[in-house]
């Protein structure tokens, strides 16, 4: 009978490192809804707050429900895994990559069949749990173990949680963009410039490789929602999927961010229609509006929920990213005036030297 622990620790282990990674990525839940669609029923504000404490809970009360409680709190668990799987499945359906932020900072990686046999797993594991769960409860298996059975238990619940998030594609992938976003702020280092970028120029479909930034890691964009200048959430996945999306992170009240504020038109009108300039803020609206040219409004977006902080590394201001075309980054994070003015250079210059084909016509989104 020992052997059933193995389930519940190991669901309760993946519970509470989901709920803890959302709670430290402060907005990841928003994210996670918005990209995969949740029903408008459960898409709601104090849910979206709760949820990772609700994860966390779960996963306590799994541990600790004795005798006749044990059923109640795995089928709570099981119809949660449930409601994953499904989610997951549905996601692979889309036209377009989507995040779910399953684990925070560690998952913000597209969805893959990947995703789906891990949630499957974790399923199984909550079936095989429930079915136990009517015979034998946590607590009473805990009480028929030896001290060396706790110990090896104990060792193989946290080398479970250490070797999932240690071999998942998402927390490879979390640690080299906050290496990348660490390098881009060493006092050392000028910036990081751009990487191959791939947009809808009006040379036509251009893929510009940058062979003196051969190091650079492209990766996915991470599952971020931004709300745009009439309060709607904007997914970057999306927002990319029409043209390369030039993100410039400032702040109203910050010196520093004046340069680059008053030079985002200029820059918007030379990288048009290839690149899309976009001004980007954590302030209120009415806030950056004050500072800002009124043609730029309808493109500025409001990070309202902290996701480039959270899930770019983009912490100060004025900082700048490039988003390609075919959903992975193209360059960046860079900070400070300086590096951003170099940045859109060096794009404007891979841009020229494009090979020349049909023109298009711009996009204001």
């Amino acid at each position: 009978m020992t052997a059933f622990l193995a389930p519940p620790i190991i669901l309760a282990v993946v519970l509470g490192i989901s709920g803890i990674s959302k709670l430290r990525a402060r907005g990841s839940v928003s994210a996670a809804f918005e990209q995969l669609g949740v029903p408008p029923l459960l898409d709601r504000g104090w849910i979206k707050r709760m949820f990772p404490w609700g994860e966390v809970v779960l996963g306590l009360v799994l541990l600790c429900s004795p005798g006749r409680t044990a059923p109640i709190a795995a089928l709570v668990v099981f119809a949660l895994f449930v409601s994953y799987w499904a989610l997951i499945y549905r996601a692979l359906g889309f036209d377009e990559p989507v995040s779910c932020n399953c684990f925070g900072r560690a998952n913000a990686e597209p969805v893959t069949h990947w995703t789906l046999w891990r949630n499957t797993a974790f399923l199984l594991l909550a079936v095989l749990w429930l079915a136990a769960s009517f015979r034998v409860s946590v607590p009473e298996l805990v009480a028929s173990l030896s001290g060396s059975d706790l110990l090896w238990i104990l060792g193989i619940a946290a080398a479970s949680g250490t070797l999932f998030l240690s071999i998942a594609p998402g927390a490879r992938r979390a640690a080299e963009a906050r290496r990348a976003a660490h390098e881009s702020r060493h006092p050392g280092q000028e910036g990081v410039a751009p990487g191959p970028v791939t947009a809808s120029s009006p040379h036509g479909d251009v893929d510009l490789p940058n062979p003196e930034n051969d190091d650079y890691v492209r990766r996915p964009i991470p599952g971020i929602v931004l709300k745009d200048s009439h309060g709607e959430w904007v997914a970057l996945t999306r927002l990319a999927a029409t043209r390369a999306r030039l993100l410039l992170l400032v702040s109203p009240g910050c010196g520093s961010c004046t340069e680059v504020i008053r030079s985002a038109r200029r820059w918007r009108d030379e990288l048009s229609p290839a690149v899309e300039v976009h001004l980007v803020t954590f302030a209120r609206q009415e806030a950056l509006e004050s500072v800002v040219d009124e043609e730029l409004w309808d493109s500025v977006l409001y990070d309202v929920e902290h996701f480039l902080d959270d899930l770019m590394g983009m912490r100060a201001t004025p900082s700048g990213v490039l988003l390609g075309a075919d959903r992975l980054l193209a360059g960046g994070p860079v900070r400070g005036p300086e590096d951003i003015s170099a940045f859109v250079k060096d794009i404007k210059a891979e841009l020229e030297a494009a090979p020349q084909g049909p023109d298009l016509r711009p996009e204001r989104s």
